[in-house]
């Protein structure tokens, strides 16, 4: 039985499951999201075993929202203190009470209101909801972040002040790109602002540090004045990802760019008796760059945590690739996180595919599941894909087309930096020679990935959106045939994007996907000049930019006129 006031452990333990309960969020969830193991959740919220140190703690209060209170309970156990902390002046204390928290978050002031209810215990041992009023709360340090706030049906760009944000960078990033939480550590450690990267329905969200400062436009690049150059080197040569921001105001109008804190550490120099860093211009954070960021960070940072468990898994599932046909469940890798699993579903498909190629009695048809630019930034990112595309064309020695079902309600749910991945990831197999054919039929959502010689044989490979990790399969069955055969004549016969070049095919793909034709051709040729890993560099060995770089290159390369 837990009991909140056995211990600190137990404390923190029960906040970390209401939390988490109020989140609706259950173990396995939650676990995915800290990237641990569904036993470990358990022993945590059964007070058996706090979290190793700050960082897992800290992970835990970010994934939940918690805006530090559960880091000021694990700095009890950390500490030996038994007692509750107190909030500076004559405020209750708020750290030790039993209250369910999904009953306070249930009264949390309506998001228009300068006051929070929190959970507190009096002197006298009676638990009550107090009123507090919200900056007050964040002068004092108490720890109610932004994601905090935003977890209480506060917009997040509200908790921040004027004086918190000079450059006005957290309001332009948080109103521009929804789901984007900044928040303010305190003490700051040299971080200007934590960000809490949003994912996707497979991607678990991602962080990472920031430094703004201001900059200037000069000679064609961005110069960043670095004022104390102590506190951006230790920024920068922490482990942890971090970006530095430089921020230009032009006219009254902010613009920022922003630089990999691995690229930014080999830069910084001194010019006179100020130090800067030099950044270009392509690297303006707009939905181009931000959606290279979202996808880079969510699966690198994902790969990453699961590194060794999943280089076994692959090893353990090698078995598979003797058969023919395999249709494997999530269940085979459960420790795995869902990006772990994408991963393992698409290296497999796609060896499978190369597997059997060869044996095809005809040129085939491909047709491919993505629809979103979440699924489809794999082919951009994931190590495995851009070789997988030049592998296939060069087995086939000649064009081929593949064929995508993106229905007109994907389109109009999917953010912009979303839709900009897809057409990228398009345009990568357009370099290299893939005719990208389209429809928006919703009907045929439900068609498996397929290669098709048509009307002889067929090869399933199925890993986007299906019941398991993936389904592969080898067949001439004649009802299967004809229905992929169907299938990838009827889009060739009437595709969105129909016409006699690729430049054609991708104007019109832009234009279904509401995309500017001229920007896309100007941003993607500024960021092919100096390629994205000086924006954001990859540390999973399973992640390369060479896909972005490749697309962005052809990208650039297109005629702007009609």
């Amino acid at each position: 039985m837990l009991t909140p006031d056995q211990s600190p452990q137990h404390r923190l333990g029960y906040m970390i499951r209401e939390l988490r309960e109020a989140r609706g969020l259950s173990m396995r969830e939650f676990a995915a999201r800290t990237f641990v193991s569904h036993s470990k959740v358990q022993r945590w919220e059964n007070g058996a075993r706090p979290p190793q140190d700050r960082g897992e703690a800290e992970l835990i209060d970010r994934t939940l929202g918690a805006g530090g209170f559960l880091i000021e309970l694990w700095q009890e156990i950390d500490q030996g203190v038994s007692e509750p902390s107190h909030v500076s002046g004559s405020a209750p204390h708020v750290s030790d009470t039993p209250v369910s928290l999904a009953t306070a978050l249930s009264h949390t002031a309506p998001s228009d209101s300068e006051g929070i209810f929190v959970p507190a215990r009096l002197d006298d041992g009676t638990v009550v909801l107090v009123a507090l009023d919200r900056r007050a709360l964040l002068r004092a340090g108490v720890g109610v972040g932004a994601a905090a706030v935003a977890g209480m049906g506060m917009p997040a760009a509200a908790a921040i002040s004027a004086s918190e944000d000079p450059f006005g960078f957290a309001r332009t990033a948080t109103e521009n790109w929804s789901g984007l939480q900044l928040s303010r550590p305190t003490p700051d450690f040299g971080v200007d602002w934590h960000a809490l990267i949003p994912g996707g329905r497979s991607m678990l969200g991602s962080q990472l540090s920031l430094q703004v400062h201001p900059a200037r436009i000069e000679g064609g690049r961005v110069i960043v004045s670095i004022p104390n150059q102590q506190r951006t080197e230790e920024f920068l040569t922490r482990p942890h990802r971090s970006l530095l921001v430089g921020a230009v105001n032009a006219e009254g109008v902010s613009r920022f760019y922003a630089l990999d804190g691995r690229s930014a550490r080999s830069k910084l120099a001194r010019n006179g008796g100020v130090y800067e860093v030099a950044a270009p211009t392509a690297y303006e954070l707009d939905d181009l760059t931000y959606g290279i960021l979202w996808a880079v960070s969510n699966y690198d940072d994902a790969l990453q945590a699961d590194d060794q468990p999943l280089a076994e898994t692959r090893s353990d599932l090698k078995a598979y690739e003797r058969l023919s046909a395999s249709a494997v469940s999530r269940e085979a890798a459960p420790g795995l996180n869902t990006v772990a699993h994408m991963w393992l579903g698409s290296d497999f498909c796609a060896r499978h595919i190369l597997r059997t190629l060869p044996d095809l009695p005809a040129l085939p048809a491909f047709w491919t599941r993505e629809q979103r630019g979440e699924e489809a930034s794999a082919w951009l990112i994931f190590d495995h894909k851009y070789p997988y595309l030049r592998e296939t064309t060069k087995a086939l020695g000649s064009t081929s087309t593949r064929a995508f079902c993106i229905p007109e309600e994907v389109v109009r749910s999917s953010p912009r930096y979303e839709r900009i991945l897809l057409f990228l990831a398009v345009a990568l197999m357009e370099s290299l020679g893939i005719h990208a054919q389209f429809t928006s039929d919703p009907a045929y959502e439900s068609v498996e990935g397929f290669v098709v010689s048509p009307d002889r044989e067929a090869v399933i490979a199925n890993w986007v959106r299906g019941d398991g990790m993936w389904h592969v399969d080898v067949t001439a069955r004649s009802s299967v045939v004809r229905e992929f055969t169907i299938a990838a004549r009827d889009v060739d016969a009437d595709s969105l994007t129909a016409a006699p070049t690729a430049a054609g095919r991708l104007r019109a793909l832009a234009q279904y996907l509401d995309l500017p034709w001229s920007w896309l051709i100007q941003r993607c040729g500024q960021l092919a000049r100096y390629g994205s890993s000086g924006l954001i560099q990859s540390r999973s060995r399973l992640v390369s930019a060479a896909g972005i770089d490749a697309a962005c290159a052809y990208v650039a390369s297109l005629p702007t006129d009609h």
